[in-house]
Protein backbone atom coordinates (compact mmCIF):
# COMPACT_ATOMS: atom_id res chain seq x y z
CA UNK A 1 0.00 0.00 0.00
CA UNK A 2 1.29 3.62 -0.93
CA UNK A 3 -0.80 6.99 -0.19
CA UNK A 4 -0.54 9.30 -3.84
CA UNK A 5 -1.33 12.64 -2.96
CA UNK A 6 -2.11 15.13 -5.73
CA UNK A 7 0.14 17.70 -3.70
CA UNK A 8 -0.38 20.73 -6.19
CA UNK A 9 -4.06 21.41 -4.69
CA UNK A 10 -4.03 19.82 -1.55
CA UNK A 11 -3.55 22.23 1.73
CA UNK A 12 -0.74 22.36 3.79
CA UNK A 13 -2.67 21.04 7.47
CA UNK A 14 -4.06 18.02 5.02
CA UNK A 15 -0.63 17.50 3.89
CA UNK A 16 0.60 17.16 6.87
CA UNK A 17 -2.18 14.74 8.30
CA UNK A 18 -1.22 12.54 5.52
CA UNK A 19 2.38 12.50 6.31
CA UNK A 20 1.77 11.88 10.02
CA UNK A 21 -0.97 9.18 10.03
CA UNK A 22 2.24 7.22 7.15
CA UNK A 23 4.81 7.43 9.58
CA UNK A 24 2.58 6.20 11.85
CA UNK A 25 2.04 3.14 9.70
CA UNK A 26 5.14 3.17 8.27
CA UNK A 27 3.20 3.45 4.82
CA UNK A 28 4.86 4.64 1.88
CA UNK A 29 3.51 8.15 0.74
CA UNK A 30 4.39 9.88 -2.53
CA UNK A 31 3.51 13.39 -3.05
CA UNK A 32 3.27 13.98 -7.22
CA UNK A 33 3.17 17.80 -8.69
CA UNK A 34 4.12 20.51 -10.94
CA UNK A 35 6.39 21.79 -8.34
CA UNK A 36 8.70 20.78 -5.23
CA UNK A 37 6.47 20.65 -2.24
CA UNK A 38 8.64 20.31 0.90
CA UNK A 39 7.28 17.77 3.42
CA UNK A 40 6.04 19.15 6.86
CA UNK A 41 9.34 16.61 8.06
CA UNK A 42 11.54 14.41 7.63
CA UNK A 43 10.43 10.55 6.55
CA UNK A 44 12.29 7.69 5.31
CA UNK A 45 9.43 6.38 3.18
CA UNK A 46 8.16 10.09 1.01
CA UNK A 47 8.79 10.62 -2.05
CA UNK A 48 8.37 14.03 -4.01
CA UNK A 49 7.55 13.79 -7.36
CA UNK A 50 8.07 16.42 -9.38
CA UNK A 51 6.20 16.23 -12.86
CA UNK A 52 6.55 18.46 -16.21
CA UNK A 53 4.57 21.54 -16.58
CA UNK A 54 2.10 20.40 -19.01
CA UNK A 55 -1.50 20.34 -17.63
CA UNK A 56 -2.63 17.04 -16.22
CA UNK A 57 1.21 15.81 -16.03
CA UNK A 58 1.01 14.66 -12.26
CA UNK A 59 -2.48 13.38 -12.48
CA UNK A 60 -1.13 11.18 -15.18
CA UNK A 61 1.71 10.04 -13.68
CA UNK A 62 -0.84 9.26 -10.43
CA UNK A 63 -2.83 6.86 -11.96
CA UNK A 64 -0.11 5.62 -14.21
CA UNK A 65 1.41 4.35 -11.22
CA UNK A 66 -0.79 3.90 -8.36
CA UNK A 67 -2.69 0.29 -7.88
CA UNK A 68 -5.32 -1.11 -6.85
CA UNK A 69 -4.32 -1.35 -2.86
CA UNK A 70 -3.12 2.46 -2.87
CA UNK A 71 -4.86 5.22 -1.45
CA UNK A 72 -4.98 8.37 -3.30
CA UNK A 73 -5.83 12.20 -2.10
CA UNK A 74 -7.10 14.36 -4.67
CA UNK A 75 -9.69 17.22 -4.85
CA UNK A 76 -9.64 17.07 -8.39
CA UNK A 77 -13.25 14.98 -9.78
CA UNK A 78 -11.79 13.63 -13.00
CA UNK A 79 -8.43 12.37 -11.91
CA UNK A 80 -10.47 11.08 -8.86
CA UNK A 81 -12.68 9.16 -11.83
CA UNK A 82 -9.76 7.83 -13.56
CA UNK A 83 -8.38 6.21 -10.50
CA UNK A 84 -11.59 4.63 -9.14
CA UNK A 85 -11.74 2.99 -12.80
CA UNK A 86 -8.18 1.13 -11.70
CA UNK A 87 -10.42 0.49 -8.44
CA UNK A 88 -7.97 2.63 -6.37
CA UNK A 89 -9.54 3.98 -3.46
CA UNK A 90 -10.12 7.91 -3.63
CA UNK A 91 -10.37 10.48 -0.80
CA UNK A 92 -11.07 14.35 -1.20
CA UNK A 93 -9.00 16.85 1.16
CA UNK A 94 -12.35 17.43 3.08
CA UNK A 95 -12.92 13.45 4.12
CA UNK A 96 -15.10 12.23 0.99
CA UNK A 97 -14.88 8.87 -0.49
CA UNK A 98 -15.06 8.94 -3.78
CA UNK A 99 -17.44 6.09 -5.17
CA UNK A 100 -18.89 4.94 -8.14
CA UNK A 101 -22.04 6.10 -7.58
CA UNK A 102 -20.99 9.78 -5.96
CA UNK A 103 -18.32 10.28 -8.89
CA UNK A 104 -21.19 11.23 -11.32
CA UNK A 105 -22.89 13.74 -9.56
CA UNK A 106 -19.93 15.17 -8.33
CA UNK A 107 -18.99 15.79 -12.04
CA UNK A 108 -22.35 17.49 -12.89
CA UNK A 109 -22.06 19.52 -10.15
CA UNK A 110 -18.25 20.37 -11.38
CA UNK A 111 -19.54 21.14 -14.51
CA UNK A 112 -22.73 23.59 -13.68
CA UNK A 113 -19.86 25.49 -11.54
CA UNK A 114 -17.85 25.70 -14.27
CA UNK A 115 -20.21 26.85 -16.84
CA UNK A 116 -21.79 29.32 -14.14
CA UNK A 117 -18.27 30.67 -14.15
CA UNK A 118 -17.67 31.29 -17.64
CA UNK A 119 -20.93 32.80 -17.48
CA UNK A 120 -19.56 35.42 -14.70
CA UNK A 121 -22.30 34.53 -12.20
CA UNK A 122 -20.25 32.24 -9.86
CA UNK A 123 -16.20 32.71 -8.08
CA UNK A 124 -13.65 30.92 -9.67
CA UNK A 125 -12.28 28.35 -7.89
CA UNK A 126 -13.15 26.11 -4.59
CA UNK A 127 -16.67 27.81 -3.56
CA UNK A 128 -16.82 25.95 -0.26
CA UNK A 129 -15.63 26.85 2.94
CA UNK A 130 -12.77 24.49 4.43
CA UNK A 131 -11.86 24.53 7.90
CA UNK A 132 -12.15 22.56 11.38
CA UNK A 133 -15.20 20.73 10.03
CA UNK A 134 -13.35 19.10 7.32
CA UNK A 135 -10.09 19.04 8.42
CA UNK A 136 -11.50 16.51 11.34
CA UNK A 137 -13.61 14.92 8.41
CA UNK A 138 -10.99 14.43 6.44
CA UNK A 139 -8.54 12.85 9.36
CA UNK A 140 -11.66 10.04 10.49
CA UNK A 141 -12.12 9.57 6.64
CA UNK A 142 -8.49 8.44 6.29
CA UNK A 143 -8.11 6.54 9.49
CA UNK A 144 -10.69 4.22 8.52
CA UNK A 145 -9.20 3.33 5.55
CA UNK A 146 -5.29 2.52 7.14
CA UNK A 147 -4.48 -0.48 8.46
Amino acid sequence: MKIWVDADSCPTSVRKIILQKACDKEIPIVFAANRDIKPAFVYKLFTMHICGKKNGAADDWIVENAEKQDIAVTRDIPLAGRLLEKGITVINDRGTRFTRDNIRNMMEERELHMQMVNLGIAPKGNWKSFGEKEIKKFRECIDSLLP
